[in-house]
């Protein structure tokens, strides 16, 4: 019998219906939220409260045959509200020795190895990247389908897969954390690091401890040759359910009507034999499996596509980079600074005037992010942006193709003459328009653009095998350093001169000057956080102004991270804070955009208080 027959049998009354749903997701429930929240006390309670609820609403499932992307909707729900406790009550009943799932997956699955290494990176990792972990890895494992993990985390395909990027990331560097902290005898460095650490991964220590390993060669030679994490949990076992809460039940859950209405779901209810039976029956089919011994080799690295080629999916991230890519910057102070601000102003204003033929096109800056783009169809299958100088290809590439693919088709275009290449972030950034979305393009000037992925020539700054780049989305306008070069998604070519290189910042006071932009930036920034509204204030106030995405995407130094900016000419950059811009989200023009200088990636979803950098 089907899922969703099972599921329509079970809302008619069926009580074996019912033990069969409850014994078929008991054990997903109880690895996702056990994962979710590792240490946490209520674990178990957590668990219980999501099954009763499963069975308690399962008349309310208008689609049978979505029943298992419900369940998870609610048992991250159940998660998230059980994370909004005050710390002080979670204390209070965190028992002594309390269960760590990692601990528990490690002996009960017997990880060792890169396997063992992947579950204790997992502690190091923030609440929201533990839940998509969760989610994900049930994916990985082959338990849980990626528009099931979209549906529990209440979002998009597209957006899942962004997300999933996004902890991929942190958990590489979670992953060379826990290589580098098992090393005996530790590097001299990572011991003095360390010094006064409490063995308990932590949001500081993980700062702390990144910033040293990722720039010491010791360190980073302890997880060279680590294996994609996708192929250490292809396969993996669920983590069996503890006896403890096989024996729990849900009073009246599967022998009482289904969507008994009201009630709450309290911690004085869990006695119903039915429920235990069917956990016992999960615990004893599946510990075989479990406890089997797993694979002795370790599968050899290899690339792996995260956000699905041909979707449209949304990610995190703008920014910056010429081409060819730039070296970082060391601004200075200019002995002429205080005439800077207009002199660049002027001269910015002079080429511009000037047009294309004037080299405009070669300022490294300027053409992608400050201008409006006015686009000229050429006739000839080609548009330029009369405000950048770039001549684009105005039709998609026939096929999708890898980074290196991309590179190779674009350098052998011979559309009007040759000259093509694959753009650069910067470039390609230039014809996104954040005021539309699914395409976040010029319609007319570049027809039939589909609302996916396409490739730029930018190469993520961290090197580590398997080598990423940075591809941008056209559904809503984000970019996405985390698609691995042997992935497959659109090419668009571009044309244009080479670049001078990395802004010359003149610093004058607490104002810093792109004279390729004619952009004068407040330097330091705010100290604290607040709402969009109040970062208008505290700019015009200052007789400035919030900054586009654009323009501040201008200030991303892509070859560095935590923080992706000159450190010179902008100090106290905070390394992993929103900060706002005045462009409003189309699909949500309620929200901002936000940029964020953990490595130049932008969202308008998750900013609620943000830092600011005023500009003029």
């Amino acid at each position: 019998m089907r899922e969703r027959d099972v599921v329509a049998a079970a809302q008619r009354g069926d009580r074996r219906a019912r033990e069969r749903l409850v014994r078929g997701c008991l054990p997903l429930v109880y690895n996702v939220v056990g994962r979710a929240l590792g240490t946490h006390p209520d674990v178990e309670d957590v668990v219980q409260e999501t099954m009763l609820r499963v069975v308690r609403d399962l008349e309310s499932l208008r689609q049978p045959e979505s029943f298992r992307a419900w369940v998870l909707t609610i048992a991250t729900h159940q998660i998230g509200r059980h994370r909004a406790e005050p710390p002080a009550v979670v204390a209070d009943r965190m028992p002594d020795g309390a269960a760590d799932f990692e601990e528990l997956a490690i002996l009960r699955l017997r990880l060792s190895g890169e396997r063992r290494q992947v579950a204790e990176a997992a502690r190091w990792l923030d609440d929201e990247d533990r839940t998509v972990l969760a989610l994900w890895w049930q994916e990985a494992a082959g338990e849980l389908t990626r528009g099931e993990i979209a549906a529990a985390l209440g979002t998009t395909m597209a957006y899942a897969a962004v997300r999933v990027q996004r902890m991929r990331a942190q958990l590489d560097r979670s992953r060379v954390i826990v290589a580098a902290l098992a090393a005996r005898p530790r590097c001299a460095g990572l011991a003095e690091a360390v010094a006064g650490w409490d063995e308990r991964p932590g949001p500081l220590w993980r700062k702390r401890i990144d910033r040293h390993v990722r720039d010491c060669p010791a360190c980073l030679a302890r997880s060279r040759q680590q294996v994609a994490v996708e192929r250490l949990l292809a396969g993996c076992a669920l983590v069996p359910v503890p006896t403890g809460l096989a024996a729990a039940g849900l009073p009246g859950a599967l022998s009482g009507p289904v969507g008994g209405g009201g009630g709450s779901v309290g911690k004085s209810v869990w006695s119903n034999p039915l429920l235990a039976a069917a956990a016992a029956v999960v615990v004893l089919a599946g510990g075989g499996f479990a406890y089997a011994q797993m694979p002795a080799a370790e599968p050899q690295p290899t690339a792996q596509i995260v956000a699905a080629p041909g979707s449209a999916a949304r990610s995190a991230v703008p920014a910056l980079s010429s081409s060819p890519s730039p070296t970082p910057s060391s601004a200075k102070p200019s002995p002429t600074a205080a005439k800077a601000p207009k002199a660049a102003k002027a001269a910015n204003k002079k080429a511009v005037q000037a047009g294309c033929g004037a080299g405009l096109d070669r300022i490294w800056a300027s053409w992608p992010m400050v201008a409006s783009p006015d686009y000229r169809d050429l006739g000839n299958g080609t548009v330029r942006d009369e405000s950048t100088c770039l001549v684009w290809q105005r039709a998609v590439a026939p096929s999708t193709h890898t980074f290196t693919e991309a590179k190779s088709y674009c350098a052998g275009l011979d559309l009007d003459g040759g000259g093509w290449h694959l753009p650069s972030r910067i470039e390609l950034t230039s014809i996104i328009d954040p005021a539309r979305s699914g395409p976040a393009i010029d319609r007319t000037a570049f027809p039939g653009t589909p609302a996916q992925f396409f490739w730029t020539s930018s190469p993520w700054a961290v090197t580590k095998e398997p080598l990423r780049a940075w591809i941008i989305n056209f559904s809503e306008g984000l970019a996405s350093n985390g698609a691995y070069q042997s992935g497959s998604y659109q090419v668009r070519c571009v044309r244009s001169a080479a670049g001078d290189g990395p802004p010359k910042y003149e610093i004058s006071g607490d104002e810093v000057t792109d004279p390729a932009t004619g952009l004068t930036w407040q330097r330091s920034g705010s100290s604290s956080a607040m709402s969009a509204a109040a970062a208008d204030t505290e700019c015009a106030d200052l007789g400035m102004r919030l900054p586009t995405l654009r323009e501040l995407s201008t200030t991303v130094d892509e070859t560095r991270v935590a923080p992706a900016i000159d450190l010179d000419a902008f100090p106290n950059t905070v390394k992993n804070g929103w900060y706002w811009t005045s462009t409003e989200a189309a699909p949500d023009r309620a929200r901002r955009w936000a940029l964020n200088y953990d490595d130049g990636y932008t969202n308008y979803r998750k900013a609620e208080a943000g830092y600011v950098r005023c500009v003029h």
